[in-house]
């Protein structure tokens, strides 16, 4: 019972942090979009982070 209350705990822990990860990654394209609308250009730091974050999505849910 406590392996299965310890599955479920890390399998919790796993969720939130790609819920996170993809809220990120939302944040980031969005704010990607709203600065190339307004602007016309795209912040490179930005840019960067948001291609971090996406591989690093990609690579926590290999399904997508």
């Amino acid at each position: 019972m406590k392996e299965l209350a310890r599955m479920f705990k890390d399998y919790s822990r796993y969720k939130r942090h790609v819920s996170y990860v993809e809220k990120r990654v939302l944040e980031l394209r969005s704010k990607i979009c709203s600065e190339a609308c307004i602007y016309g250009s795209v912040d490179m730091y930005t840019r960067d982070m948001y291609l971090k974050y996406n591989e690093y999505l990609k690579t926590l849910r290999p399904e997508y």
